[in-house]
């Protein structure tokens, strides 16, 4: 007996040693396939992303990771002494930008390499850090150093013109030994918060749905005498005239109007506490208690505002289809970890399913999508800007695929193809003023191109038949695009990456009161 207890020691100890090694060793890059030279993109067709026009069978020429100049393509003197791209028939757009997402210490293996191969040479991430360093989350140092190396071509990574705290929500999200101030129960609060923000060089601090009114006004005041923006979740008990009079630089997700023209909202944002009403009762009585009159002038105060809507339908629609097995059979989901599927997405997906039923048993979740892209339909149609952006690593987002889909989905609402290019291209840049940097196909602009096999003002599908991508120059061309989606799965699929991941979340003191709050609010 003591023989047996003895090996079964020894085993323990090494399978102890063994899990300490799996996270010790570093984890394996994405591969460098991309090729910095200087090129003639030829013969292709180039969408103006500012008028919808096609300039065919022109030669792009890029040098020092710039367009240098656009000619016809027949002119082959100007291409000469250039590596060719032969580009005939196909279409070239500028880098898409997903102005919605969440990057992880585990990006540079889980995502970065999934955004490059789906064309996305920006993200705008919406998440950030309570402290200079996080073992789940990336900060804002991360983001800018991994940038950095990126347009050097040292790693495999987009572009993060802009940088997020964390989110703000009023001090369930602070978790115990973190400064108090991040609760925001104080004006001076407010202002250690901006102060602290700004000393890690973000662009915007992220509001979430909890903050009362009072911090709400705390924090806008601040952050406006220190000329720094507001984004994020609209508070459930601020209203949206209140938020536009903030600086709100944009507003995401799909139910904003839904709220906005609901016949009680006020009783709802006088409830001690509103989140824990919504539910799919309250989703059905919110969607019959839709006034019409209301949208058009809440809408019409958007469009005239500074703000911008980022509806991100692609989370929307997952619990839309929450019912459907097809749906639930994404081929895609071997880019996603293991550990994320069976812990988060499969049951999140699960309680859209069994708790999306109202009283009279009708599946409310589906309806409520289709009102949101009426919304989209009718708010973009009264000037409101909308932004494409995904939510990248919510349930059902797929990296770097899903921004296709929620174009898609945006056309579908209403949006005509260009107006849906427009949102993941011209519109992004403009809002971070790089516009004279990124967003058009033009000389003296970064070369961040997506080269198409089809055009994408005739179906905006079209968006996804990649042939190449270009990142400051660098050139992907169709297998280095395979290749680094290959290595993506790998590292999804990968037991010390799984292992990782659960390691870093539980490590991280913001990732673990995040978990509880959601435990709270699903119970």
């Amino acid at each position: 007996m003591k023989r047996l207890i003895k090996y079964a020691l020894v085993l323990l100890s090494a399978c102890c040693a063994g899990l300490i090694l799996a996270l010790m060793l570093p984890l394996k890059s994405a591969p460098l396939t991309g090729v910095a030279r200087d090129y003639s993109i030829s013969h292709v067709n180039i969408v103006n992303t500012t008028t919808g026009s096609v300039s065919v069978d022109m030669n792009v020429i890029v040098s020092g990771g710039r367009i240098i100049k656009i000619v016809p393509g027949a002119d082959l003197q100007s291409a000469s002494g250039f590596t060719e791209i032969p580009a005939r028939d196909k279409f070239l757009i500028p880098g898409l930008w997903d102005m919605h997402t969440h990057s992880l210490q585990l990006s540079p293996q889980l995502h970065h390499p999934l955004f490059l191969r789906y064309g996305i040479t920006a993200v705008r991430d919406m998440s950030g850090c309570l402290a200079e360093t996080d073992s789940y989350w990336a900060c804002p140092a991360d983001r800018s150093l991994w940038e950095t190396e990126a347009v050097q071509a040292q790693r495999v990574s987009p572009r993060y013109p802009l940088q997020s705290s964390y989110q703000t929500n009023g001090g369930n999200e602070v978790p115990d030994g973190f400064p108090d101030f991040f609760r925001l129960n104080t004006a001076s609060d407010a202002r250690e918060l901006v102060d602290f923000y700004i000393g890690q060089g973000v662009d915007f601090i992220k509001t979430y749905s909890e903050l009362n009114p009072e911090q709400y006004g705390n924090l806008s005041r601040h952050a406006m005498a220190a000329n720094i923006s507001l984004a994020g979740h609209k508070p459930l008990t601020v209203s949206l005239r209140q938020a536009l009079d903030t600086p709100m630089a944009s507003i995401e997700h799909g139910r904003l109007f839904a709220f906005e023209c609901f016949r009680g909202i006020e009783s709802f944002r006088a409830m001690d506490n509103p989140l824990s009403h919504y539910d799919a009762q309250f989703m059905r009585e919110l969607m019959d208690g839709q006034v019409e009159e209301k949208c058009p002038a809440v809408m019409e105060a958007m469009a005239s505002s500074s703000t911008s809507w980022v509806p991100t339908l692609t989370t929307l629609k997952m619990s839309a289809m929450a019912n459907d097995a097809s749906f639930r059979q994404d081929k895609r989901l071997d880019t996603v970890p293991y550990l994320v599927r069976k812990l988060m997405w499969e049951p999140d997906i699960g309680r859209a399913s069994g708790n999306g039923y109202d009283r009279q048993g009708r599946f409310v979740h589906a309806q409520f999508y289709e009102m949101a892209g009426e919304h989209v339909r009718r708010a973009h149609a009264a000037g409101v800007r909308v932004l494409a952006g995904t939510d990248n690593i919510d349930t059902w987002v797929f990296t770097g695929a899903s921004l296709h889909d929620e174009l898609a989905m945006l056309v579908d609402a209403g949006l005509s193809p260009l107006e849906a290019l427009q949102a993941a291209t011209l519109h992004p840049a403009r809002f971070a003023q790089l516009e004279s940097e990124f967003g058009t196909i033009e000389a003296g602009q970064r070369a961040d191109l997506v080269l198409l096999n089809a055009n994408p003002l005739v179906d905006i599908r079209n968006t996804s038949d990649i042939e190449g991508v270009m990142f400051e120059g660098q050139y992907f061309d169709r297998q280095a695009l395979d290749t680094l989606e290959a290595y993506a799965i790998e590292m999804a699929q990968s037991f010390r990456v799984n292992l990782r991941l659960l390691f870093d979340m539980f490590s991280s003191a913001p990732m673990r009161a995040q978990l509880a709050l959601s435990l709270i609010h699903i119970s």
